[in-house]
């Protein structure tokens, strides 16, 4: 379809934060603030803490699991890099920058589409933020928003060399491939228990079991008290009332034709373009029930005209702003003017309009009623369960019963970590390795470990570090000595074939069908193998490659092949790429230099 999108009205996504207001209408989430708390950090950047709350707040208030938390670390290390230097530089967000920010968020419009104080204060009390916290976080997101986009809109690039680069990356070569892999060679490796026992005496850190715990445990949280609070139907009417701007906003379905002429064109241009669109607009005028027909006919919009003009059903500030005031200005079945915008001439006519039912949202509002009303019995009941966990602590179950909540088993959970993200957290597992739990066997204290969510736990099994003995482990070990020496071997022959090749030798290789292969499609290939291919000197062609891989070894035979001219779009989307990653490569040099500058400490 023609893009009408208005790509100005959505916020530019820098470092992580509130940009794009997704916490706001779903997670619940009342923000981070990359302060950390207590002496319990992961990290420390010029002296500012990151925790695992903080991590937690980043990852829409859930737990955080063991191989996404390095990254998210990095980034919120980052992001306070950048933010510390912004205040070095008196970076600002001024109010009026702010504001404009807020009054474009959907969430706090109401029905006429105004910004509504009442429906802003509501939403950030639901989602547990006052006004200003919410206006310091935005203004922190805006301030990174210009510091960056500072870096990344001024790399240069020679256009030249650009060019030179797009034809390298679009030139393809035909290729055939033949795979050594290991399977091939299982049956040639011939192990002794010599060779397991060498293998385990060496490796034997891979073979200790930690000290672990298994756990039984309680889960308190806004949900869980949620789903027991009854919600009746005037509660629902009144919510979804006050709420109608932003669950039930109204959609507009519009047909129309386009007259297209470039917002640059020159008066005689642009004058035949609207003497076009005027004819058609009487002869509409006319014979409305010619719409669709004069759309497919005449409409420069490929995507909608093929439909008779249809864009089918959009909300507010789907489109640019005049097509846009004209399509909620008709009445159904209205002919419009013409509409002039960046893009040529618009003619309209409102086809339909709707709206989500009270009935059809009925489910959505009482989850939110729910979730809302959970998070205050959540913060009165903290307390009190906190401290029956404490009193009652040869138990759990007095807490159970009191709250209505599941005993729940544990499988093992390390010092290090745990596969289930709710116990996978460093105060609970300090907690619970602690002498009070672990010796006396009483209840941990109970741990928020993700925003409105408590967990209490107490040990049940607990086994001691140990290392397995050789006799368990024989069988795994056996299988990856095999897989390495087998992989080896076909490495070795894999590169016997390519020297063979290039001595003008003919080894027994299956090749597979040619395919053309280029930097922009590398029909599967990876970097090392692409980088082989490509190795091969162009003047030399046809010739052969080889790469040494994990798995093997890959040998290609590289023809060249015939270059398809680009589309002028595919060339300067690339040339906006190359622009992108230059920019991306300034910003990846600054934060090193960050990084060396400020003083980042790491548990």
């Amino acid at each position: 379809m023609f893009d009408f999108v208005d790509k100005n009205r959505q916020f530019a996504s820098v470092a992580l934060g509130l940009v794009g207001l997704g916490l706001l209408v779903g997670g619940g989430v009342a923000g981070y603030s990359a302060s950390g708390f207590g002496s319990d950090y992961l990290a420390k950047v010029d002296g500012v803490k990151i925790g695992e709350r903080d991590l937690a707040a980043a990852n829409n208030g859930q737990p955080v699991a063991d191989a996404q938390k390095p990254q998210l670390l990095q980034e919120l290390i980052q992001r306070q890099m950048l933010l510390n230097e912004a205040n070095k530089r008196y970076v600002r967000a001024s109010d009026a920058q702010l504001r404009e920010q807020i009054l474009k968020i959907p969430a706090f419009k109401d029905e006429k589409g105004q910004f509504s104080a009442e429906r802003y204060k509501e939403l950030l009390a639901a989602r547990q933020m006052s006004i200003p916290q919410f206006e310091a976080k935005l203004a922190e997101d805006l301030r990174l928003q210009q510091l960056v986009g500072s870096l990344m809109g001024s790399s240069i690039s020679s256009k030249a060399a650009g060019d030179r680069l797009i034809t390298a990356l679009a030139t393809p070569r035909d290729v055939a491939m033949y795979h050594y892999g290991p399977e091939r060679f299982l049956d040639q490796v011939k192990l002794t228990d010599a060779d397991i026992k060498q293998y385990y005496d060496t490796h034997l850190n891979d073979y200790r079991l930690p000290e672990r715990v298994k756990l039984e445990y309680v889960v308190l949280s806004r949900e869980e008290l949620a789903q027991g609070i009854a919600v009746d139907a005037a509660k629902v009417q009144a919510y979804f009332e006050a709420h109608k701007a932003e669950l039930a906003p109204e959609e507009r379905q519009v047909r129309h034709i386009l007259v297209k002429v470039d917002a640059n064109a020159d008066k005689a241009a642009k004058d035949a373009a609207k003497q076009k669109a005027e004819k058609l607009l009487s002869e509409l005028k006319q014979n409305g029930n010619r719409f669709a027909e004069l759309a497919k006919a005449n409409s420069d919009d490929p995507g909608s005209a093929a439909q008779g003009g249809d864009l089918g059903f959009f909300g507010r500030g789907a489109m640019v702003k005049p097509f846009e005031d004209t399509a909620f200005k008709l009445k159904k079945g209205e002919l419009s003017g013409l509409v002039e915008t960046q893009y040529g001439y618009h003619i309209l006519q409102l086809t339909d309009v709707r709206a989500k039912t009270l009935a059809e949202l009925t489910p959505v509002i009482e989850q939110r009623i729910k979730l809302e009303e959970g998070q205050k019995r959540f913060q009165a009941e903290t307390e009190k369960f906190s401290d029956l966990v404490y009193q009652k602590a040869e138990s759990l179950q007095p807490a159970a019963e009191a709250y209505k909540l599941t005993i729940k088993q544990s499988d093992w959970v390390s010092r290090d970590g745990s596969a289930d993200p709710l116990l996978n957290n460093a105060k609970l597992r300090e907690a619970v390795f602690g002498d009070d739990v672990l010796v006396k066997k009483h209840n941990a204290e109970a741990v928020e470990v993700a925003p409105g969510t408590l967990v209490a736990a107490r040990v049940s099994a607990h086994e001691a570090a140990k290392l397995q003995p050789l006799a368990d482990v024989t069988a795994k070990i056996s299988d990856t000595l095999k897989r390495e020496r087998a992989v080896k071997l076909a490495q070795e022959a894999g590169k016997q074939a390519l020297a063979d090749l290039q001595a003008g030798k003919t080894p027994a290789v299956e090749w597979s069908a040619a395919k053309p292969v280029s930097r922009l499609q590398p029909q599967g290939l990876g970097k090392p193998e692409l980088d082989a291919v490509f190795t091969v000197p162009a003047a030399k062609l046809p010739g052969y490659a080889g790469a040494q891989n994990a798995t093997g070894y890959s040998l290609f035979r590289v023809a060249a092949a015939t270059a398809q001219p680009l589309e002028p779009a595919m060339r300067a989307n690339l040339a906006g790429s190359l622009e992108q990653v230059a920019g991306q490569q300034d910003l990846n040099g600054y934060m090193a230099q960050l990084r060396k500058s400020q003083k980042v400490e790491s548990k």
